[in-house]
């Protein structure tokens, strides 16, 4: 299972989700807003939505 894209998404109501896509296979959790400042620290997402911001992060695939 090589290269999961990793998917950070905030909703409107901060709600906050994570996920992992491999292919064939998604995992997906809810988490806390300090859990999801500490894997922003921690993580190289490859895409981050806010919705309450209006903005969309995409990082450059090699």
């Amino acid at each position: 299972m090589d290269n999961p894209r990793k998917i950070l998404h905030i909703d409107p109501d901060f709600m906050i989700t994570y996920f992992i896509i491999y292919p064939g296979k998604t995992i997906q959790s809810s988490l806390s807003i300090p859990s999801a400042i500490q894997l922003l620290k921690n993580e190289v997402f490859d895409l981050v939505l806010s919705e309450p911001h209006h903005m969309a992060i995409l990082v450059p695939q090699n």
